[in-house]
């Protein structure tokens, strides 16, 4: 599963079990699809995120440090994330 919560108080911006997180050689890049408005909630808060990747045996979290958050036509969010921390559960 994955999350996207707003850094100031966790409010979730989004949860979901459709995505894709890929190592680009130090930074990860992390897709999903999303509908408009959700993209305009998680893009308004784009320097203040965190996104929780959560299955059984671990929880690791992924922010951007430089806010990059982009929405593509098709309805296509992505995270280039440049920090990940591995939590045991």
């Amino acid at each position: 599963m994955l999350l996207i919560r707003h850094s100031i108080g966790s409010r979730l911006l989004c949860q979901t079990e459709l995505y894709t997180i890929e190592n680009k050689g130090g930074h990860w890049e992390i897709c999903l699809p999303v509908d408009e408005e959700t993209s305009l909630k998680i893009l308004n808060f784009k320097h203040e995120l965190n996104v929780f990747q959560v299955n059984e045996a671990e929880k690791t979290w992924y922010y951007s440090s430089d806010a990059q958050v982009n929405y593509l036509p098709n309805e296509k969010l992505v995270i280039l994330a440049d920090h990940k921390t591995v939590y045991p559960t």
